[in-house]
């Protein structure tokens, strides 16, 4: 007994020492991918920053099936390479940092295709270099995995050497004679960008792309505006009905007759008057809508252009229709002229109890009147829509708001799928347990 209670004690030891307190692991990648002049990766390069926190010692495994010629340059940190596994350990006193180094030979998430314009015409380097003229370099990316990537290029040459020619495209910092240009854009579901220059002895400057697992910057705010919207025509389409439904009855009881005014029309200058206001509302909210739709629309657009899947494609014509009937139809003024409308209706309603009030020899006018606020017409030479063709106005206006929440909706089941996809992404080898974060820097050599 007291030799089994001897043996777990040194066993205990024994794991105190071999793994110390609870450690923090961090596995930070940093990608390098040179390019051929074609935009083709010709290498890939991986310096791997594993930073270590906590006391104890430490036995890290990477997973390195895609990694060769590893190299370590931390002193007095071992490393191993068994089973297509990288593994480093040692001690940490507080902190450790580890590097390594490798080739990576693994496909990168992001394709690069590069094709140069002299003069206008499609050509090979070998085509212009040394010669004067006009060279347009258009640079086309593709990612091959689901996952957004924020790409920005940057670039340097000397005023001596080039001319820009496009220079709304790039932010620009000129520092003597040296220019450097930065461009922005998202691989979503692919992009383009273009350097255009003009110079007498013409080469392709040295280009970097640095590349950031990213989500775009979306705004789907507007999905619970458009909720708050939808409510409110709702509340207008029933409103519209039930009096549609009181002015009916008014004008069947006189055809029969019997004029009898239902106990609601009592009520109903009031009612329009109070109603009057939420038609302002939505109009004011309305003119804004433009403005945030065109941004999802942007959104939708790249993503559609390139991608097979079929479901963006059909979200694309959808929302081109949409924005055709936006530039079209303005709806913020259709809902502005039934605020309008409902104001004349409550006026002209409280006219009509008046005459209803004083004299059954206005009943002709009357009916007249309720006809027009029924199907359209004129009054006192103002031309109305009825209330008929203001519930077709609001049908039309509520399926256009339904068709663009379904859009919303879908893009936001596509950011938050890349968001779980983002989570800890590693490209190179995985740690188990450990934070990941990792970028590309992707080189274009000058060439001369």
């Amino acid at each position: 007994m007291k030799k089994g209670i001897i043996i777990l004690i040194l066993l205990g030891i024994i794991l105190s020492i071999s793994f110390g307190n609870s450690l923090g692991v961090k596995n930070d990648e940093t990608i390098y991918v040179l390019l051929g002049s074609d935009g083709k990766a010709k290498r890939v390069d991986l310096v791997n920053w594993i930073s270590i926190e906590g006391k104890g010692n430490f036995n890290i495994i990477k997973d390195g099936r895609y990694i060769k010629n590893v190299k370590l340059y931390t002193d007095d940190v071992k490393m191993k390479v068994e089973k297509g596994n990288i593994v480093v350990f040692g001690e940490s006193s507080e902190y450790k940092n580890v590097y390594l180094t490798g080739e990576v030979n693994k496909k990168v998430p992001l394709d690069f295709k590069i094709t140069y314009y002299y003069n206008g015409k499609l050509v090979q380097p070998r085509d212009f270099l040394g010669k004067s003229g006009d060279l347009d370099i258009e640079i086309y990316m593709k990612p091959n995995e689901d996952i957004p990537l924020r790409v920005v290029m940057s670039t340097e040459f000397s005023a001596d050497d080039f001319v820009l020619k496009n220079p709304n495209d790039f932010m620009i910092m000129v520092l003597g004679k040296t220019v450097r240009l930065t461009g922005f854009t998202y691989s979503i579901p692919d992009a383009k960008l273009k350097l255009s220059l003009r110079g007498k002895k013409l080469k392709i400057p040295g280009i970097t792309f640095t590349a950031l697992p990213s989500l775009p910057p979306v705004d789907l705010s507007m999905k619970d505006q458009l909720y708050s919207f939808n409510e409110g025509i709702e509340g207008f389409l029933l409103l519209n009905q039930a009096h549609q439904k009181i002015l009916k009855g008014i004008l069947e009881g006189i055809e029969k007759n019997t004029p009898t005014i239902p106990q609601e029309y009592l009520t109903l200058p009031f009612t329009l008057m109070a109603n009057q206001n939420k038609a302002y509302l939505i109009s004011k909210n309305l003119k804004e809508y433009p403005k945030s739709f065109n941004n999802l629309y942007e959104y939708i657009k790249e993503k559609a252009e390139s991608s097979s899947d079929e479901d963006w494609k059909k979200a694309l014509m959808m929302a081109e229709e949409v924005k055709k009937e936006i530039k079209t139809n303005s709806f913020s003024d259709d809902i502005k002229n039934i605020g309008d409308f409902i104001g004349d209706l409550a006026f002209q309603s409280k006219k009509a109890m008046d005459m209803i009030g004083t004299s059954l020899q206005g009943i002709q006018n009357i009916e007249n009147m309720l006809n027009i606020m029924l199907y359209g017409g004129e009054i006192e030479g103002k031309k109305l829509p009825g209330l008929s063709d203001v519930e077709k106005n609001l049908k039309t206006i509520k399926e256009k708001i339904r068709s663009n929440l379904s859009l919303l909706e879908k893009g936001e089941e596509k950011i938050n799928s890349w968001k779980k996809r983002l989570e800890n992404y590693v490209f190179a080898g995985e740690i188990p347990n450990a934070k990941s974060s990792v970028r590309f820097y992707f080189r274009l050599n000058e060439i001369k």
